[in-house]
């Protein structure tokens, strides 16, 4: 059991956890909380310089997987077809570039770019950049790409950047774990903190549990659907879209994501007999790793997938999701955006 599995079970037992090791850590919780409390007000009173454009962040509580990626490449393609011209930031997660920002291409490797950049910009075409600083990252897409809105994946405690808007997104089914501060839970942030962005939306019917701990807060439901299949071009840049994916029956399932279970289940939910392969997050695969038996079909997630093209082989299948949320989430969006035009 890797060190990210024996948290995640604790911070989300399926039964009351009075693990004493949990319990130890309570000090160290407390101090995170003191940091956190005191990054927040700072932000607060001293905030930093506005953008020319409205900057909206999407992001969680929680470590770990929630769905905010799926959600901001939903969010940029509603913006781009509506004539906007929408940027993208990242930290980049797992990458290291040689110098920052970064601005991620076809040709990018996961391993400069970080993962979700690199399939960000793949599945929707439009300008990401990355860097540690976000708002280093937002500048250069409004200098370089004339963006007129910027969307933050990930970065609701990255107070650098300006923001107009905060979403936030929190997991149907696990919610915010235990409730408790990392690293006695998950937490980033306290669960008060919900009250302070503009929209909360729910991955998933939000179950009992998780309505009791947010309250009232959730705002919105997000699905993630199954949309296409895909498996990458011998150029190794590009996907091809296929109409069908492998024939159902026994497949092995590869996710190195927050929340690995969440990817299995949708494939059980196509009739897939699925072989679990779960890999720590952001985790990098080389070839000998993803052997199995034979050819029995292997099945990842884009977010995966982009980080093994380099290897890529005719029996692997890549799994696209796409966010579906109401009308009148982009009702608040197209609100705030006319909102903001009105201020300037």
């Amino acid at each position: 059991m890797s060190m990210e599995d024996w948290f995640n079970k604790r911070w989300y037992p399926e039964e009351d956890d009075k693990s004493s090791a949990l319990a130890l850590m309570s000090p160290l919780s407390s101090l995170y909380g003191v940091v956190s409390r005191h990054r927040r007000r700072a932000y607060e009173d001293n905030p930093p310089e506005a953008l020319p454009v409205p900057v909206i962040v999407v992001g969680n509580i929680t470590v770990g997987g929630a769905g905010k990626t799926p959600l901001v490449a939903e969010l940029a393609r509603w913006l781009h077809k509506r004539g906007w011209n929408p940027g993208i930031v990242s930290r980049g997660h797992g990458g290291r570039a040689r110098e920052y920002p970064y601005q991620v291409t076809a040709q990018s490797h996961s391993l400069e770019s970080g993962d979700e950049p690199l399939m960000l910009h793949l599945i929707t075409g439009l300008p990401v950049m990355v860097s540690p600083d976000r708002r280093e990252a937002a500048q250069a897409l409004i200098d370089y790409h004339q963006c007129d809105v910027i969307l933050a994946d990930d970065g609701l405690q990255h107070y650098k950047l300006w923001r107009s808007m905060e979403i936030c997104v929190v997991d149907g089914h696990r919610g915010l774990g235990n409730g408790k501060l990392l690293p006695q839970g998950p937490l980033r942030e306290p669960a008060s903190r919900l009250e302070s962005v503009d929209l909360v939306v729910a991955n998933g019917e939000p179950e009992a549990g998780v309505r009791e701990q947010c309250g009232d807060q959730v705002d919105f439901t997000m699905k993630l659907e199954p949309a296409s299949w895909h498996q990458f071009n011998l150029d190794q840049t590009s996907t091809l879209k296929l109409s069908s994916g492998p024939e159902i029956g026994p497949c092995h399932a590869v996710a190195a994501i927050g929340n690995p279970q969440r990817f299995f289940r949708e494939l059980r939910d196509m009739r897939y007999q699925v072989m679990e392969q779960a890999f720590d997050d952001h985790h990098q695969f080389s070839p000998q790793e993803l052997q199995f038996d034979g050819e029995t079909p292997v099945v990842m997630t884009m977010k995966d997938a982009v980080k093994c093209r380099d290897f890529w082989q005719s029996h692997w299948w890549a799994l696209e999701v796409r966010a579906s949320l109401p009308d009148d989430f982009y009702q608040r969006i197209h609100q705030h955006l006319q909102d903001f035009s009105a201020d300037e």
